[in-house]
């Protein structure tokens, strides 16, 4: 619209009069419509309650009119020569029609039904009060036009240092597109259907935009406004408005300024629905892990002892027999599983005191630990801490009873190992209070190692990691995270792996002679697991990527990754993490780089050591480093419609999130 509207700083209504004269003349018939009979209307402007900025509305040449009849019919547009506070529209309608209702500008007559006018209100406006609605009742033939303005008009002022690009406004409920307006109240009675109602209204310039910029929108009862502003880069501020009053026809809502201080980042869409993730993993490291390390499959009888995983049932050594069958076994399957696991069973192992005598003569008073290994156990000597006594590596072998392996082999380079543990002590042994948990890499040997110190040989350690002072849990399951200790770079072929109820050989208690397990020291184990501290995300087509890690990682050259920090209006603020930087454990982000391009993120301690941790707090995604399960409709994930620029998110349609991905909860 080519004029300036005549508004108030708090109100813009727009009162018109114009007298209609119908032209005494004879109509010509269409060969293929109704007989059409030219109309002049004569528009102006009558004054209004409150100026604003002292400006006179004026009509402009070319400006043009829809104009509807009392059957609903959209008469051909109507337009002036003139310029000025008043201006005569030449038009045609159907010969016997009465004239009922007109919209300014023509665009934004769409169609009539009863009384009710559908119009129009785009959501790409110019910035100037030109895009206001302004409509006008005919009634009578003869009778004045009252032309008036049903928008809301929103003022606000850009500072031109800013470099703004693009304003928009986004409310809570349809500011722009189609709505219905009541030909006597010219309220607003309804949308004309949601596929054509939008939340936002925006003006966009090819240079910056600098002073006061006027958006219309249509009137409704919110009283909440997100302002988003883009810069020349393409980086984008939220502010979000809270209004004194509801946004009512023929009113000015006067924003203020934007702040100058503003800082802009990048933003996210919250777009469509989706059942489909942006999301790929990518030429992953070899990862090994020991065999049935969640201990679901058990040898003997099927619950007597995990698979790949051995006890006193299949020990050597010269003592092996003494008094470890069955009945006395040390090892079962429990239905105890530690928090969030996928699995059905855990591992139990308890101390037992073995005590004998011939005649009152003591010949032994020990407490034999609990003990579960990935090697074999060798029992050699009676005294629990002396030489003979140890778990070994025994390569190639299996127990003749069991099916077991006595050997794990392992060529993985881990960084940690990761086990869940449960421990609760029997007694009141002071001096050897701890259980333990140890992992040995080693190279291609029958290593031992001794529960005396002195006997640990046969190999050389490549890499281990321990726990030697597990603590009693309170009854609860505990995560252990024991990282590796390298000691050089060749690869191991083995892993022996010793579990036990007491670090201290012949430590710890339990009731003699009872076979009642809460009677004794009891270690209950469960997903023991290999953490390798390396992820490769391949990003997609647009180079958007989502990953939530196990580990601390740092952002690798060439990407960026972002937090969530907020959501508004159809927007999700971002803060970055630039490359370099260390995403902490268990944090979801979103990753930015070239696409279908692998991005390798590390985690070793000599990849984060000294590197600056990444501010996430307030961050809004989630992240799982497992699979799983999310009804459709709970969650947002990152959408195929993301673009180059700007990361969009769908609401979830599909059941399955992929592991080490992140997505925002609804």
């Amino acid at each position: 619209m080519k004029k300036i509207i005549y508004l108030s700083a708090c109100i813009a209504v727009i009162l018109a009069a114009a007298s209609c004269e119908k032209e005494s003349v004879e109509a010509e018939t269409p060969s293929d419509g109704p007989v059409m009979v030219p109309v002049n209307l004569e528009a102006g402007f009558a004054d209004t309650r409150v100026n604003l900025d002292d400006i006179s509305p004026r009509w402009t040449a070319g400006d043009r009119l829809a104009v509807f009849t009392t059957s609903g019919e959209l008469c051909p547009e109507f337009t002036t020569q003139d310029s000025g506070s008043s201006a005569v529209f030449s038009g045609t309608k159907p010969d016997g029609s009465t004239l009922a209702f007109a919209v300014y500008p023509y665009s934004a007559g769409k169609s009539a039904s009863s009384g009710k006018y559908t119009l129009s209100l785009p959501s790409e406006q110019d910035g100037t009060i030109s895009s206001a609605v302004m409509a006008a009742s005919a009634g009578t033939e003869g009778q004045a036009l009252s032309f008036r303005n049903i928008c809301c008009v929103i003022k606000l002022n850009v500072p031109a240092s800013l470099g703004v690009r693009k304003v928009e406004i986004v409310g809570e409920g349809a500011v722009s597109g189609e709505f219905t307006v009541d030909a006597s109240s010219f309220a607003v009675s309804g949308f004309a259907g949601s596929a054509q109602a939008s939340k936002s209204v925006s003006v966009t310039s090819g240079s910056a935009l600098s002073g006061d910029v006027y958006l219309n929108v249509i009137p409704s009862s919110s009283s909440k406004l997100q302002m988003v502003v883009t810069n020349a880069s393409g980086k984008r501020a939220l502010v979000s408005k809270t209004l004194s009053s509801a946004l009512s026809a023929g009113h000015i809502k006067d924003l203020g300024s934007v702040p100058a201080s503003l800082k802009f980042s990048d933003v996210a869409v919250l777009g469509q629905d989706t059942s489909k993730q942006e999301f790929a993993a990518a030429g992953q490291p070899e990862k090994p892990q020991i065999t049935n390390g969640d201990f679901e499959t058990w040898s003997v009888d099927g619950a007597n002892l995990p698979y790949n995983w051995n006890s006193f049932q299949t020990a050597g050594g010269s003592l092996a027999s003494s008094g470890y069958d069955d009945k006395n076994r040390q090892v079962r399957r429990e239905t105890d599983k530690r928090p969030g696991s996928q699995g059905a069973y855990s591992c139990l192992i308890w101390s037992r005191r073995i005590y004998i005598s011939i005649f009152g003569m003591v010949l032994a008073d020990v407490v034999a630990q609990g003990n579960l290994t990935t090697g074999q156990v060798i029992a050699g000597n009676m005294s629990a801490d002396g030489t003979g006594n140890y778990n070994m590596t025994n390569r190639g072998k299996t127990d003749n009873n069991t099916g077991n392996p006595l050997y794990s082999s392992f060529s993985g380079r881990p960084d940690s190992l990761a086990v869940w543990v449960k421990f609760i002590p029997y007694g009141t042994d002071s001096s050897h209070p701890y259980a333990k948990v140890e992992a040995f890499l080693h190279d291609d040997s029958n290593y031992q190692r001794g529960y005396n110190s002195s006997d640990c040989t046969g190999g050389t350690v490549i890499a281990e990691a321990s726990e030697q002072q597990l603590s009693q849990t309170g009854g609860a399951w505990k995560r252990l995270s024991l990282p590796f200790k390298y000691n050089g770079g060749s690869n191991p072929s083995y892993a022996l792996i010793n579990i036990a109820t007491n670090s201290y050989p012949g430590g710890g208690s339990a009731e003699k002679e009872s076979t009642d397990v809460t009677k004794a020291d009891r270690l209950y184990v469960d997903d023991l697991e290999m953490i390798y501290n390396a992820f490769n995300l391949k990003t997609g087509s647009t180079g958007w990527g989502s990953l939530c890690l196990r580990y601390d990682a740092l952002v690798p050259a060439g990407a960026t990754a972002y937090v969530v920090t907020g959501l508004a209006c159809g927007y999700a603020s971002l803060r970055e993490i630039p490359a370099g930087s260390v995403i902490p454990a268990g944090t979801g982000v979103l990753v930015k780089g070239n696409a279908n391009t692998v991005y390798a993120f590390n985690g070793s301690s000599s990849d984060v050591a000294g590197k600056a941790r990444a501010d996430v707090s307030g961050n809004l995604l989630k992240g799982t480093l497992r699979q799983i399960s999310r009804p459709a409709g709970i969650c947002r994930v990152l959408s195929p419609e993301s673009t180059s620029e700007t990361a969009a998110f769908g609401t979830f349609t599909g059941s399955t999130l992929a592991a080490n991905t992140a997505y925002l909860a609804e």
